[in-house]
């Protein structure tokens, strides 16, 4: 693989993760203002925070492959397992939580939506 390669798919997938977490940071403030709003049973609240990191993921994955232009499945796998290693950063400082189960359903559910991303954003092409 050569180098410039290797740097177009590392800048690609971090610029994915960046986009990944931005679509899914406004998604679950959307979800905060509803909130406030209306009035939301608590049991859906992890669900759907779990929901909106996947389709964060999934745009995450589809911008990364879209930039690096190949290799859209390692493309939109890494953009996931990158914003899910921020997510669980984050997460085990806040919560005080370590690796469960819910970790291991949040991975997945990343992983798989970021490189279903990528595969569609490699293979995306725009209609006139």
């Amino acid at each position: 693989m050569p180098q410039n390669f290797l740097k177009k798919f590392i800048i690609s997938s971090a610029i994915g993760t960046g986009v990944g977490m931005i679509s899914a940071s406004v998604l679950i403030f959307l979800m905060a203002a509803a909130l406030t709003v209306g009035d939301v049973p608590a049991m859906l609240i992890s669900p759907v925070t779990v929901f909106f990191l996947a389709f964060g993921s999934f745009f995450g994955g589809f911008a990364s492959a879209k930039l690096c232009g190949e290799k859209g499945f390692v493309c939109g796998a890494l953009s996931g397992i990158l914003f899910f290693i921020i997510v669980w950063i984050f997460g085990a400082f806040l919560e005080n939580s370590g690796f469960g189960t819910v970790a291991i359903i949040k991975f997945v559910m990343m992983v798989v939506a970021g490189a279903l991303g990528g595969i569609i954003g490699v293979n995306y092409i725009r209609r006139k």
